[in-house]
């Protein structure tokens, strides 16, 4: 049975519905009751309901927003059916945006309620199979790759020419919650499984891949690799994906797993754009306290001098050395933050006028633990470095060839979904430093001055006679109200009045 919590501050609407059918006889059974959104949130976890009716209009917070606090907090999420009088289409507009599996008008009908409870049904019966199924067939891959289970027990699908073992770890600067990690292997399994290509598996904290018949196909690889990038990218999430080489037999699997996970360690090193199957290649470095000591007094003085050339060199000698001395990743980003967080305080107290500029570098630093790629997190620190060298030779920030790559960018790609983020990555800079010199170059922040370019290009499309919906989609606004008020706040009018007297706008100010 499936649980249900229904939610109501009417009374009537609440019992008439524990009554209204015979609930176990469509597979639910009401576990729980709630007057409003607060009461339904101290329920939830007590009645671990399969599905939740609320009705949408409520006191205090409305049934939209309890569904969009329960579908953020919980895993698995509920299923939702909507209830709410005939005034409510836009709150059932917004509503069928959020995925709710159903919208039933009052007084409820109960034939349409039995129609949506069996759909439900049905999706939940059959959720509930494959997660069981995916939970036995983990437990089998795993006891065929620690030896408990019999190389022979394999099944007839995984009669291979060869085999390997690919783990997956998913990476972001947030934390990965339950339901990302299910989606991603959802979308492998559609990739791998469902194209014949391999069996998709858990092994915490890693997916993987048993990869069909790699030893003989030099495109086996790359291919795997596109897969993965494929999956992961719907989920909106970096990773890191290793291969252990391939085995003539099943017998021989665990020895491709071991070897993976042993690659796996080295992840903080490996770049993006493919599936690593050997260990990374060191930088050459100078391992030693001493000689770490050395590159912290080299940082420090190339820093007063105001050479930013200097000061990366620096940085790069003490990574490499902590490299080859085998300094964990964690403690490389604590070494990293010390010794810049020495080199600003000593700067600060031989530059007091500029004391409080530099120690806001501590927390652009400080954000560098996020960082789970050496390169990126060295690159991060490069940034910091170049403004710290601008402000102290003392000059003035104008506009240079970064912030000039930046607005041909933007002009050109307007209508994509941009972002600070993405291009600081496209040009290789921190996206704190590289918002704040185009603040300072073109007095404007990056979301301001992207709205602008899109809105010009907007005013141009509906001097054409363009409808107001095709312009907001061409200019980059998936959302036509959003759009109205992004229009109305630049130019003064609406899009709609825009385009039948174009004159009349104020301009921007």
């Amino acid at each position: 049975m499936h649980s249900v919590l229904i939610v109501d501050d009417e009374p009537l609407i609440r019992e008439g519905l524990r009554t209204i059918i015979d609930w176990e006889e469509h597979g639910f059974r009401v576990a729980d009751v709630a007057a409003d959104a607060e009461e339904a949130l101290r329920k939830v976890p007590l009645a671990e309901p399969r599905l939740m009716i609320v009705d949408i209009r409520m006191p205090g917070m409305n049934g939209l927003e309890l569904l969009r606090t329960v579908q953020e907090r919980y895993r698995p999420c509920p299923r939702f059916l909507i209830l709410s009088g005939f005034a409510d289409f836009e709150y059932a507009r917004t509503a069928l945006q959020l995925k709710v599996d159903g919208y039933l008008l009052k007084p409820i009908d109960e034939d349409e309620l039995v129609r949506y409870l069996d759909r439900v049904k049905g999706e939940l019966d059959e959720e509930s199979m494959e997660a069981a199924g995916a939970r036995d067939r983990d437990g089998f891959i795993l006891r065929l790759l620690s030896g408990e289970e019999p190389a022979s027990a394999g099944t007839s699908e995984w009669d291979w020419a060869s085999y390997e073992i690919a783990l997956v770890r998913l990476q972001s600067r947030e934390e990965i919650d339950a339901s990302a990690i299910s989606a991603a292997k959802r979308l492998l399994t559609e990739r791998f499984d469902g194209a014949g290509k391999g069996a998709v598996f858990s092994a915490e904290p890693y997916l993987g891949v048993l990869l069909k018949e790699t030893a003989n196909s030099r495109s086996a690889h790359p291919e795997a690799y596109r897969l993965i990038a494929e999956a992961c990218g719907e989920c909106g999430l970096d990773f890191v994906a290793v291969a252990g080489g391939a085995v003539p037999d099943l017998a021989s699997l665990g020895r491709s797993f071991e070897r993976a996970r042993s690659l796996m360690k080295h992840r903080f090193l490996y770049e993006p754009g493919m599936l690593h199957a050997e260990e990374p290649e060191l930088p050459a470095g100078e391992e030693g306290d001493a000689a770490s000591e050395a590159e912290d007094d080299r940082l420090f003085l190339a820093l007063d001098a105001a050479n930013p050339e200097a000061a990366e060199a620096a940085l790069r000698r003490m990574g490499a050395g902590w490299l080859a001395a085998g300094v964990s990743e964690q403690d490389i980003k604590a070494r990293f933050v010390s010794c810049m967080s020495a080199a600003i305080s000593k700067l600060s107290q031989n530059r007091p006028e500029l004391r409080e500029q530099l120690q806001k570098y501590n927390a652009e630093v400080a954000a560098l633990y996020g960082e789970y790629r050496y390169e990126p997190m060295l690159r991060g620190l490069i940034s910091v470095v170049g403004e710290m060298t601008d402000k102290l030779r003392g000059q003035d920030a104008g506009p240079d060839k970064q912030v000039r790559k930046m607005i041909e960018l933007i002009r050109r790609n307007s209508s994509d979904n941009l972002k600070l983020e993405s291009l600081a990555e496209a040009l290789g800079y921190n996206s704190s430093y590289l918002g704040k010199l185009f603040k300072q170059s073109t007095g404007e922040n990056f979301n301001t001055y992207l709205d602008k370019v899109r809105i010009e290009k907007a005013k141009e499309l509906l001097r054409q006679g363009k409808k107001v919906y095709q312009v907001a989609e061409q200019v980059g606004y998936t959302n036509v109200d959003y759009f109205h008020a992004k229009f109305r706040k630049y130019v003064g009018s609406s899009p709609i009045s825009f385009r039948k007297n174009p004159g009349s706008s104020e301009p921007f100010e």
